[in-house]
């Protein structure tokens, strides 16, 4: 694959992120990323010094281009916990932008997407811990605006039963995007029913069906 990028750093990130995803962090070295960008050598060690820190300016490259971001962070901070209609509104501003970002041709849009995806995967499951502040700090905004609507919606809930219901919605939004190929594999090659707008209602409603009519606390056992 031909690197293009505009300028030497983002030509080494986007070759890094290429070889990462094609062979793994151990079976890439310095060398194959700088051939790869057509670049010297030299000029790695000069940017990011050494691969372990490349490997986290890569993903924060791809945070920074293509993480979800909280649609409008400074409404969490007026959010009235006697409002559950402000947080319903809220929450479904951010699961339409979400959407957005995450949506098939949307994340298909986006260069060297697949490559982007095959490596996000690899850390997935079990993120190494020098990626944890990267994480924290590009998808913490995301999940706190949630936390906050579905403890406003659902105050009998626990700390770890919002989180679950945090994830859960994060999951089912950012699917669309990250498995959007085994989603083609297992459900067809169906086009899109409606507009970016009306499939996010789509998942608004689903998300929100067990936050608005405030059922009983889940059992325990």
């Amino acid at each position: 694959m031909e690197i293009t990028a505009p300028d030497t750093r983002t030509a080494l990130l986007q070759a890094a992120l290429v070889c990462f995803a094609d062979y793994g962090f151990d079976g890439t070295s310095m060398r194959m990323i700088a051939e790869k960008a057509g670049r010297p050598l030299s000029l790695l060690s000069h940017y990011f010094g050494n691969k372990e820190g490349l490997y986290l300016e890569v993903f924060r490259y791809i945070f920074e281009t293509s993480a979800p971001q909280p649609a409008n962070p400074a409404l969490v901070l007026g959010l009235d916990p006697r409002d559950p209609q402000g947080a319903i509104r809220l929450l479904r501003e951010q699961i339409h932008f979400m959407y957005q970002q995450a949506a098939p041709d949307a994340a298909t849009a986006k260069p060297l997407q697949d490559h982007r995806a095959r490596l996000w995967l690899q850390e997935f499951r079990t993120p190494r811990p020098s990626l944890h502040p990267i994480i924290q700090q590009h998808l913490s905004p995301v999940a706190d605006l949630i936390r906050e609507c579905i403890r406003v919606l659902r105050p009998e809930l626990n700390a770890a039963q919002v989180a679950f219901l945090g994830a859960t919605i994060m999951g089912q939004v950012a699917g669309h995007g990250t498995m959007s190929g085994l989603n083609r594999v297992l459900w067809g090659e169906h086009p899109p029913f409606g507009s970016h707008f009306q499939e996010a209602e789509l998942l608004v409603d689903f998300c929100l069906d067990g936050l608005r009519a405030n059922p009983s606390p889940p059992r325990e056992g």
